[in-house]
């Protein structure tokens, strides 16, 4: 039985039964406005567990440790640009893009060029941005709030369907098609699972890596881009929430860590299920300590099972 068959199935019934669960214990859990908010928080995370999936895949061991900076980075620099005008929202999410893409393409650099191993290369990006972005918003003191365009986008809904929903929704269909049916997505998937028979047949390894970290960048600074519209203002950490969640999703989804793998239908599925169990453990007011026991369980669990279907020992 594949993984990557049977897992969005799987996440997606848990999350089932954790709704069913919070309804008999809160009623109104299952409530639509509840439930939209929590599809609407989940399309973030999937966002950000697209960019872990992308450098896992492409192997080495990669992670990327940047994308909280990165996220930030897009926010702080998208409002900036943006100034809070509609007229200048598009450009705004260029400029963020652009930037996202630009950190990322370093980080990639460092990794495939370099041979710097990928925590510790993207760990040392972040510090370095991080630390720009607090001189940079101390001295310039840039605007900060999101325009009303990018507030309707990232925190409105049309026809009780939030919108970046329906962005999320157009990014993963087109995500799953990429890493599964593009012959560049074959190219990223087969240096993750061995680097030197994709260098035999014809692949630019370094480049392929290069370039997951570089569209994990990009897609970074977009989904911080678009919290600022969510959440109505950019800040310093905006984006910092989603460093390690991202990661677990993509554990939880499939994404084989050893790269080779990129099952995104799973790592989407994972953030729903992963969403919807915070949002129980927060309503019946579970506290810090015992979710990330229940967070660390639930990635154990899975690892073990991946195990398990596998026919590997434990």
């Amino acid at each position: 039985m594949s993984g990557r068959s049977w897992r969005p199935a799987l996440l997606i019934g848990i999350a089932a039964m954790l709704l069913l669960v919070g309804q008999a214990l809160l009623p109104g859990f299952l409530g639509a406005g509840q439930l939209a908010n929590q599809i609407k928080i989940a399309a973030f995370l999937g966002l950000f567990g697209l960019c872990q999936t992308l450098v896992i895949a492409a192997g080495g061991q990669g992670l990327d440790l940047s994308v909280g900076a990165v996220a930030t980075l897009g926010g702080v620099l998208g409002a900036a640009v943006m100034q809070g005008a509609d007229a200048i929202t598009s450009l705004g999410g260029v400029a963020a893009c652009g930037a996202g893409l630009l950190v990322g393409a370093v980080n990639g650099f460092g990794v495939a060029v370099l041979g710097v191993p990928p925590l510790v290369a993207t760990l040392a990006v972040a510090s370095v941005v991080n630390g720009g972005l607090i001189i940079g918003v101390s001295l310039l003191k840039p605007t900060d709030a999101a325009s009303p365009a990018l507030v309707w986008l990232a925190g409105r809904a049309t026809g009780g369907v939030p919108n970046v929903v329906v962005l999320w929704a157009v990014i993963a269909a087109a995500a799953v098609w990429v890493l599964s049916r593009s012959a560049w997505g074959r190219r990223l998937c087969g240096t993750g699972a061995s680097p030197t028979v994709a260098l035999l047949s014809g692949t630019h390894v370094r480049a392929v890596r290069i370039a997951a970290y570089a569209l994990s960048g990009l897609l970074a600074a977009f989904s911080g881009f678009l919290l600022t519209g969510y959440v109505g203002q950019a800040f310093l950490g905006l984006g910092n929430a989603y460093i390690l969640t991202s990661i677990v999703v993509a554990a939880i989804g499939g994404v084989a860590l050893t790269g080779g793998r990129a099952p995104y239908a799973g790592v989407a599925a994972a953030a729903v299920m992963l969403t919807v169990l915070v949002s129980l453990l927060t309503a019946i007011n579970i506290g810090e300590a015992g979710r990330q026991v229940t967070f660390g369980a639930t990635l154990l669990a899975f690892l073990m099972l991946d195990r398990i279907v596998a026919g590997r020992p434990r």
